[in-house]
């Protein structure tokens, strides 16, 4: 077919016709001819830049955007398109997943896996489904999400896991500093069959963070969530290396008293036998409502209860260390305090 007057037309005049037309037309548009395929790759596919994926029983729908424009180019995989879509579109840098439970289609995510994007950032999200799904089918899609996890976001900076609005888990890395946000109800099961198993996947074959940042929010069991924490965001294989471990009780720590605390930590402090590297303990209680008396009868407990093979000196945020300080602080097995 004769590109005809299309070929006269400028780029950002093709750019601005694709914006007016749906996925499946800008597909059909490129076949027209050679010429147009090529120029719609380098002026509409470089843009979209965030790739989602909505999963229930009723299909999957794919959806491309840009982040200059709130404009969506959506479309099915019952559509003869949608993987094209997605092959063109090696420009996308975040991906997010939201998936029922009773969802049929997986798919999406091999398509995805191929595609060979440079994700930066990804989402996952569970929703429930129907109440016939059951227990089998979450236990098909969970060992499928960390298969692909494991493939694909090897790159990853930011990483989001939610089963709902009130649970969820969020893991960021800036160069070697890394903060998980763990909000996420006590489930034992859930944690060692999908949690654990996904996030150890996303760090698998990264080097270490040399700071680790846990924000903990809990609803029942403060010492199960901090223990679950830990466990997802450092796989054994990496505790070694870690050199500052930080853990923020955000607001709910008002609501405990010094022993509540005490006893947190005691049960926590097992944990770090594999962190031998570690120097700086940082607790960040800012939240509480603990006298400064309490605070040095706190540093005093928990400093017995860390293993003797550890160098650790131990902070609250209130009395961080400047940086010389902690310079000449670091190989001693003292507990700050101020």
């Amino acid at each position: 077919m004769s590109i005809g007057d299309f070929g006269l037309l400028p780029p950002e005049l093709i750019r601005q016709i694709c914006y007016n037309l749906n996925l499946d037309d800008i597909l059909n548009l490129q076949k027209c001819h050679h010429f147009l395929e090529l120029m719609i790759d380098n002026v509409f596919f470089v843009d979209m830049k965030i790739l989602e994926a909505n999963c229930d029983a009723h299909g999957t729908v794919v959806s491309l955007c840009a982040p200059s424009t709130s404009t969506q180019f959506s479309t099915t995989t019952a559509s003869d398109s949608w993987k094209e879509a997605v092959y063109k579109s090696n420009r996308v840098s975040k991906l997010s997943v939201r998936r029922t439970e009773d969802a049929r289609d997986s798919y999406v995510l091999d398509v995805i896996e191929r595609a060979e994007l440079n994700l930066d950032e990804v989402e996952i999200v569970l929703q429930p489904g129907s109440q016939t799904s059951s227990q089998h089918s979450r236990s098909k899609i969970y060992p499928k999400l960390t298969e692909f996890i494991a493939s694909c976001c090897r790159n990853v900076t930011r990483f989001r896991l939610e089963h709902d609005p009130s649970n969820s888990i969020e893991y960021t890395l800036q160069g070697t500093n890394a903060t998980l946000i763990y909000t996420q109800d006590d489930d034992s099961l859930l944690q060692q069959h999908f949690v654990v198993p996904l996030f150890h996947a996303l760090n698998e074959g990264r080097r270490c963070p040399s700071t680790l940042t846990l924000r903990i929010g809990w609803r029942e069991k403060p010492v199960m969530a901090l223990q679950a924490a830990f466990h997802a965001a450092l796989p054994r294989s990496q505790r070694s290396k870690l050199q500052v471990l930080r853990l923020d009780f955000c607001n709910n720590v008002s609501a405990l008293s010094r022993d509540e605390i005490q006893q947190i930590l005691a049960q926590y402090a097992p944990y770090l036998n594999d962190t031998r590297q570690l120097q700086h303990l940082i607790l960040d209680l800012s939240h509480s409502k603990l006298l400064a008396s309490e605070l040095e009868m706190l540093y005093s407990t928990i400093s017995r209860e860390l293993p003797q093979t550890h160098r650790i000196s131990l902070y609250t945020s209130e009395y961080l260390p400047k940086a010389d300080v902690a310079q000449k602080q670091k190989h001693t097995n003292r507990v700050a305090c101020s």
